[in-house]
C-alpha cells in the first residue's frame, strides 16, 4: 500500500477513534509521528473539539463548512455524500448514527476507492478518487484551521490535522482529474 494510502487509513482510523487506545493503534500508523505520553489528555481534547457533549470547537463535518453560513450538521452536503457513497458501492457503518459527511467517512470512502483501484485501475475509480480528494480540500482547510484556533489544543492534535492537510494535497496533485471531467463538481 503506498505511503499516502496507509497515512489517508490511519487518518480515518483516527478521526473513528472512540477511546484513546483506538487513537494511540491508528496513531502508530502515521509515519514519523511524534511519542504521545498522555494518551487521556489527547482523548480528552479530542472529544471537547470533535466530539462534545458540549459545542464543538472543531465540527468535523463537511455540511457545517460547506452550506451556508449557519454552521448545522445534516445539510445538503450529508446527503450528497450519502448519494455518492451508494453510487460507488460503499455503506457506513454508522447509519443514521453519524452523518455521512463525518471526515472519519469521508477519509474513509476516499481510502476504499483508492484501495479498490490499486486493484482495478481504470478511469471511474479515478475520477471518483478525484472527487472525493477535491470535495475534502474544500472543507478541510478551515477545518484544520478552527483546530489550529481552538483554546488548549494537545500537540498530537495538531500534528494529525497538520498531516490531514499534507496528505490530502498529496493525493490531489496525484490523483487531479481536468475540470472537463463529468465527475468534477
Amino acid at each position: 500500500m503506498p505511503a499516502n494510502d496507509r497515512a489517508l487509513y490511519a487518518l480515518s482510523r483516527f478521526f473513528f477513534a472512540q477511546t484513546g487506545a483506538d487513537m494511540q493503534a491508528a496513531w502508530a500508523l502515521l509515519e514519523d509521528a511524534p511519542v504521545v505520553d498522555d494518551w487521556d489528555s489527547v482523548e480528552y481534547c479530542f472529544n471537547r473539539l470533535f466530539v462534545g457533549p458540549a459545542s464543538l470547537s472543531a465540527p468535523p463535518y463537511a455540511s457545517v463548512y460547506l452550506d451556508g453560513t449557519h454552521r448545522q450538521v445534516m445539510g445538503q452536503t450529508t446527503t450528497r455524500m450519502r448519494e455518492l457513497y451508494q453510487a460507488l458501492g460503499l455503506a457506513s457503518p454508522w447509519l443514521n448514527k453519524i452523518p455521512d459527511d463525518h471526515l472519519a467517512l469521508e477519509l474513509d470512502a476516499l481510502w476504499q476507492v483508492l484501495d479498490t483501484r490499486q486493484r482495478l485501475p481504470g478511469e471511474p475509480l479515478r475520477q471518483a478518487s478525484s472527487y472525493l480528494c477535491q470535495h475534502l480540500l474544500r472543507w478541510v482547510p478551515r477545518f484544520v484551521e478552527q483546530v489550529r484556533h481552538a483554546d488548549a489544543v494537545h500537540p498530537a492534535l495538531l500534528f494529525v490535522t497538520d498531516r490531514l492537510l499534507e496528505t490530502l494535497q498529496a493525493e490531489n496533485a496525484r490523483t487531479t482529474v481536468p475540470a472537463s471531467s463529468p465527475c468534477v463538481a
